[in-house]
């Protein structure tokens, strides 16, 4: 039926415009707004007339927004992303390579992209909200995009068409951006399967499983990232585990792992201060004889986790201060590697590749506490290009040691640590490794993840004494 079929003479045919707003402001659901603009040609026009202001009053009240577009074009978007998140609750996410999967996923990388424009809203504890991830938050856990209730179907059931990746890059990215989402939520049942393959995972070989790809190594392995990231989910949310859990529900929230606080920037940028994280480790026989199982080898068999508890680290970035960087660290780590930029002149002859590449890096120095031990850390970021369209991605690289004066360092007792700081700068993922020569300890290494984190009472009582 036609909206001029309706009787003229309805409740709401008799109100003014704005009072029809009014009414409609307060339905809380799409699909009461729906039913609303239906009733009659008052309520049609409630929504739909007035050059379409009701459509910005909505859009804002759900999504971040910042001046320019057109109500049209935001009535174009908030429909869009309505109908794209509604469907994809019932998406399953494998893979990622579906049409459908698809549109959902630009949605959902939007959300992201978009996040901190225009007016920012603060949680109870003061730190910055963004009503961008209470979408995002709402769609994964009315989804299967991180708490999926199965298994992936064999791999040998792909089409042809996918066989050269496993998981589409842009739904991976997506994921990792909205795992911290979950960290606060300790009641959620974390359905994670197949740990046995994402330790297999964690502590794979570095050259069969680099964090870094691509021709210049700016291309972030999506795809080992996330399954750090799912490693270090289960250990840290499934009580079960008998691991982390316990410490993660003794901390605070403002002590937690918590998502992006601001507009994703690009560039290497200071991060927090204070942070809190943990590694794991296997004895050299138990990865040996991890690494031995064939690659295609679907193995229940799995090693405990030692080290998993959180721990604390303090970095602090001081531009007018930089320290000598040991030349055994450089050759380990390759810190300071130039990073083409997108149309940048060739350089001239005779210019210094240090020179520039200390122009482009950030220098940190770190302390902190590795079970009972204190140690020092010194090392780098670097800014990274975008990533599946998602900016303000970073590389971070460090050395962990134990001497007082760089000058003199026991090069068997360094740890060096390669890793990926997500956009917001608020959780870093990687990778630790030995840097002894001998056999049994070549490429010996493990996973780590660290969170900013609000500093503990005990941490402030230290900044005051040394302040005084």
């Amino acid at each position: 039926m036609s909206l001029d079929a309706h009787s003229t003479h309805t409740a709401f045919n008799s109100l003014p415009i704005e009072l029809n707003k009014a009414i409609a402001h307060h339905l809380d659901t799409d699909n009461d707004i729906i039913s609303f603009r239906l009733v009659c040609r008052g309520t049609n026009d409630a929504i739909d007339a007035d050059h379409g202001s009701f459509w910005r009053y909505r859009f804002r009240e759900k999504y971040a927004s910042k001046e320019g577009p057109t109500n049209k074009e935001l009535r174009r978007a908030y429909q869009r992303r309505s109908k794209m998140l509604r469907r994809g609750t019932g998406y399953d996410f494998f893979r990622g390579y579906k049409k459908r999967e698809q549109d959902v996923i630009e949605v959902l990388r939007d959300l992201i992209v978009e996040s901190f424009q225009g007016t920012v809203d603060f949680d109870e504890y003061g730190r910055p909200h963004c009503k961008n991830q209470d979408r995002l938050l709402e769609f994964i856990l009315n989804s299967k995009i991180l708490l999926n209730d199965r298994r992936p179907p064999d791999q040998r059931t792909r089409s042809e068409k996918n066989e050269k990746k496993e998981i589409n890059p842009m739904l991976t990215a997506v994921k990792i951006m909205c795992s911290p989402l979950l960290f606060e939520h300790e009641d959620l049942k974390h359905h994670i399967f197949a740990i046995e393959q994402l330790q297999r995972a964690a502590y794979a070989v570095t050259n069969k499983a680099p964090i870094y790809e691509g021709l210049n190594y700016t291309d972030v392995n999506m795809e080992w990232i996330m399954k750090c990231l799912d490693f270090f989910r289960y250990h840290m949310m499934n009580r079960e585990t008998m691991t982390l859990s316990d410490a993660m529900e003794d901390l605070s929230a403002l002590q937690k792992p918590t998502a992006w606080q601001e507009p994703l920037k690009q560039g290497a940028y200071p991060l927090s201060k204070h942070w809190k994280g943990t590694y794991s480790f296997l004895d050299p026989n138990e990865q040996r004889k991890l690494r031995a199982l064939p690659d295609d080898h679907d193995s229940d068999i799995y090693f405990s986790d030692k080290n998993i508890d959180e721990g604390k680290i303090q970095l602090d970035f001081d531009p007018d201060r930089q320290l000598k960087w040991p030349k055994v660290f450089e050759e380990r780590l390759n810190s300071l590697r130039e990073v083409p930029e997108a149309d940048a002149p060739p350089k001239t002859q005779g210019r210094s590749k240090m020179k520039d590449t200390m122009k482009a890096n950030l220098q940190f120095m770190g302390t902190g506490m590795d079970l009972e031990d204190d140690f020092q850390a010194i090392g780098w970021l670097n800014a990274l290009p975008d990533q599946c369209g998602i900016p303000g991605w970073q590389r971070i690289t460090f050395m962990k040691h134990f001497a007082e004066d760089l000058d003199d360092v026991d090069s068997d007792n360094l740890w060096a640590y390669e890793g990926v700081v997500l956009p917001g700068g608020r959780i870093i993922v990687g990778r630790w490794c030995s840097i002894k020569t001998n056999l049994e300890q070549r490429d010996y290494n493990g996973p780590f993840i660290l969170w900013a984190a609000e500093p503990d009472e005990f941490d402030e009582s230290c900044d005051s004494d040394s302040e005084d």
